[in-house]
């Protein structure tokens, strides 16, 4: 939200009182690694103990891909959609 003006309409303080903000700050490689390598564990617990064992790599190397991917497809005007997130790591699992 900014300030009124240019096309913004200002929002009352009444409707405003029914909002939180909420802030959170991109997770660390490590952290990533635990959330996805936690998903990961328990997806494969059906599995046998030879595919049980591949979820900490899968989660690493799903990160390490996301990481790649991130530095080489930056978002330009004429390619603006190359905006990624965890939700698209969250995909292959």
């Amino acid at each position: 939200m900014g300030k009124p003006g240019g096309g913004r309409a200002e929002i009352s303080p009444r409707i405003l009182s029914k909002f939180h903000i909420i802030n959170y700050t991109i997770p660390t490689q490590s952290n990533m690694r635990k959330i996805f390598e936690t998903i990961g564990i328990y997806k494969f617990q059906a599995f046998d103990d030879e595919i049980k064992s591949l979820a900490p790599d899968l989660a690493i190397a799903t990160i390490n891909i996301f990481d790649i991917i991130q530095q080489h497809f930056l978002p330009t005007p004429a390619k603006s959609h190359y905006v990624f997130n965890m939700r698209d790591v969250s995909k292959v699992f």
